[in-house]
């Protein structure tokens, strides 16, 4: 069941409705966790297994740590994290694992067969499998209390807001909430309605409809002529922005309207001008989480700094995808942060410089999304020739209609985006509000043909 479809329109609504209609917290979550069951079943109900068997093992293991005294505490909680990389190890690694062996062993003069492995990735197996390890390493901090109740460990683990592509929210965040008995409050109702509607925007006008010109381009980049091969770049940039960004603000969206707040995901990422803000505002849950239980535990900033954050983006880089592309989009951001470490800013505030840090900042992003777009490394290499080798083709004009694309995406998400980013929404007088979602969803209609999946469903 997608987001973006009439389907999850009326699914939502009508549990919202059920929601609020009874008063017991324990049957609101029953409500909830029937949901989420649903809802992810409903794109692949064999997935129910897995997520199944996913949430009593750890359930398990939370109460198991819970018990356990101090010294095994860490040998539960260590036991525990491997299963669960394991599982995803298996799942979205195993393929990429053993064709890079079987490349080793051939340039070693031994020749074996490929290794055959099901193609199917669970939905969300990244996103739920971050989550949980986040609540059982927190858990054996002390930083959390164990969730006692089954019933609302399931809502946590797979409450159908976040569950397929978050954001990653911690169980300090959202177990109180779904424990707590709450209140309608019209506010966050609208407010929540409001944000589904500007994220679908975000997802069908801007990102679906720029994907075309994108999908093209890197079909054949050789093809493109440099204009329009910046331009289609540009295009991806938008597009994986507007894609990611829309999903994240209708799941905030979907929370607020059962009175639930989601964190923030993204907070327009672009307007960074060095990449350590980028990645303050871009996936800013992936974020912290590779910061507290990937980058800390490694050594943080007490011991070798540097070799610390480059792995953490290299493995961050391998998180979105089982390929040698993301591997180098990882390390390029690692390198990338590193020089910013490394080297002062020796400009202060000269005129003039947070505009040129701005325009390095997005191309060098810009140029690093090849790497992530691109199906194979050959490709990438391919769209880098177009992009930065002379001798430079411009024999044609870039598409108009790409152009336009690209001013209409720069107008509307950050019109949109400031209006997520704080409750202005409802400072509007009710003229405003009704207009506004009016025309966006005039906007949602008019290109709901070009629907497609959300980007990080893969992931």
């Amino acid at each position: 069941m997608l987001f973006n479809s009439l389907t999850f329109l009326l699914f939502h609504l009508i549990l919202v409705g059920l929601y609020w209609a009874v008063k017991f917290q324990v049957a609101r979550q029953i409500i909830l966790l029937t949901g989420s069951v649903v809802f992810y079943g409903w794109y692949y109900w064999p997935a129910l297994i897995l997520l199944g068997i996913s949430m009593l093992i750890n359930y398990g293991f939370s109460r198991w740590i819970d018990s356990a005294g101090e010294e095994k505490k860490k040998k539960v909680l260590t036991f525990a994290v491997v299963i669960n990389l394991a599982s995803l190890g298996w799942f979205k690694y195993s393929a990429f694992i053993g064709e890079t062996m079987v490349g080793v062993l051939a340039t070693l003069g031994v020749t074996i067969g490929s290794p055959q492995y099901s193609e199917w990735l669970p939905l969300g197996i990244s996103f739920y499998t971050f989550q949980v390890i986040a609540y059982l390493v927190d858990l054996s901090r002390g930083k959390v209390a164990c969730e006692k109740s089954f019933l609302c460990f399931g809502v946590f683990k797979c409450f159908y807001a976040q569950l397929v592509a978050g954001p990653i929210v911690r169980a300090n965040e959202l177990i109180p909430q779904l424990k707590n008995r709450r209140r309608f409050r019209a506010g966050d109702f609208y407010l929540g309605l409001y944000f589904i509607i500007g994220g679908l925007a975000l997802k069908v006008f801007v990102a679906d409809t720029l994907a075309q010109f994108v999908d093209f381009g890197f079909e054949s980049p050789s093809n493109m002529e440099i204009a329009t091969a910046w331009l289609t770049l540009y295009a991806f940039a938008a597009q994986i922005l507007c894609d990611f960004w829309g999903y994240s603000t209708i799941a905030i969206g979907v929370g607020l309207m059962y009175g639930i707040k989601l964190p923030l995901n993204f907070n327009l990422p672009y307007k960074a001008t060095s990449l350590r803000e980028f990645w303050h505002r871009w996936h800013i849950t992936l974020s912290q989480w590779l910061r507290d239980y990937l980058y800390i535990p490694l050594g943080g900033n007490r011991t070798h700094q540097n070799r610390n954050l480059f792995l953490t983006m290299l493995l961050g880089g391998l998180w979105h995808g089982a390929s040698w592309n993301f591997v180098i989009w990882g390390a390029g951001h690692g390198l990338w942060l590193v020089v910013e470490r490394i080297i002062p800013d020796r400009f202060g505030e000269l005129p003039g410089i947070k505009a040129l840090k701005w325009l390095l900042l997005f191309n060098g992003v810009s140029l690093l999304w090849v790497f992530f777009r691109a199906p194979d490394f050959g490709v990438a290499m391919e769209y880098f020739r177009v992009l930065l080798i002379p001798p430079y083709t411009m024999q044609d004009s870039p598409p108009d209609t790409l152009i336009l694309m690209l001013l209409a995406f720069v107008g509307l998400s950050f019109w949109i985006g400031k209006s997520l980013t704080d409750r202005r929404f409802l400072r509007w007088g009710l003229a405003r509000q009704v207009s506004t979602c009016t025309v966006l969803l005039l906007l949602i209609l008019a290109f709901a043909e070009a629907r497609l999946d959300f980007i990080y469903f893969v992931f």
